[in-house]
């Protein structure tokens, strides 16, 4: 039986979690060693899925001599884009959430979420729009909705969430902990800035160990829904964020 914490979210929200980033870190690079099989096919599969959506989107784009472009239908493009990648993306996800709670996965999990495909899809489409607003408004906004929507689509797959209850709980639990999950974004960022200089071939690490730490993350701040979940439901309905 695997262990369910039904107050871990709870003692979350209310800081009570001792952070270690390093310990965190450690632990999630352990668990991808030991599952980096079906973490790297899993990372391959979404990789592939973005080269072919790439060359499909390649031949609607037409680049005029003053170096402008045009892309035509891009707003359908996108929309579908987003329909096939967030089930994906989701799953890889998952794989790490999975993988944190002991359950052994395959490659074939990360195509597990796809009957959740019209709420993931909007809740991902919802985070894209915020971001961009943020962006538009000032970067940091932006900034932080990507940072801090970032367990939205864990939530919506572990939980049943619905999207906009999904976003809401991801960001009153990133503003608990926003300077180490920062942090570890921050380490990231400078993991995934290697890629150009070895010509891609960190990705072969760096996913695998993004998701597994992602999936671990979520696991320790929030943990698998018990059955004493009341006040864990009451405050994912609530509409403010706590600061």
């Amino acid at each position: 039986m695997r262990d369910v914490n039904p107050d871990r979210l709870n003692s979350t929200l209310a800081k009570q979690y001792v952070f270690d980033i390093k310990g965190l870190l450690r632990r999630a690079a352990g668990l991808t060693k030991a599952n980096f099989s079906s973490l790297l096919q899993g990372s391959v599969v979404l990789f592939l899925t973005f080269v072919v959506l790439g060359v499909f989107a390649q031949q609607y784009i037409t680049i005029n001599d003053d170096g402008t472009y045009v892309f035509e239908h891009q707003s359908i493009i996108e929309i579908v884009a987003i329909c096939i990648v967030a089930p994906l993306l989701t799953g890889l996800y998952m794989m790490g959430v999975f993988v944190a709670r002991g359950v052994k996965t395959s490659v074939f999990t990360v195509f597990q979420f796809f009957p959740l495909l019209l709420l993931l899809a909007l809740t991902q489409l919802v985070n894209s729009i915020l971001v961009q607003l943020g962006v538009v408004l000032l970067i940091l906004p932006g900034v932080y909705f990507y940072l801090a929507s970032s367990f939205s689509l864990m939530l919506v797959a572990d939980r049943k969430l619905t999207p906009i209850s999904a976003i809401i709980l991801s960001c009153r639990v990133f503003n608990a902990y926003w300077t180490q999950i920062a942090s570890i974004f921050g380490v990231f960022f400078l993991l995934f800035a290697t890629v150009p200089l070895t010509f891609g071939f960190s990705l072969i690490w760096v996913l695998p160990f993004y998701f597994s730490t992602m999936g671990l993350l979520y696991q320790e701040l929030i943990g698998e829904q018990g059955v004493s979940t009341e006040a864990s439901e009451n405050d994912v309905n609530e509409s403010s964020f706590d600061a």
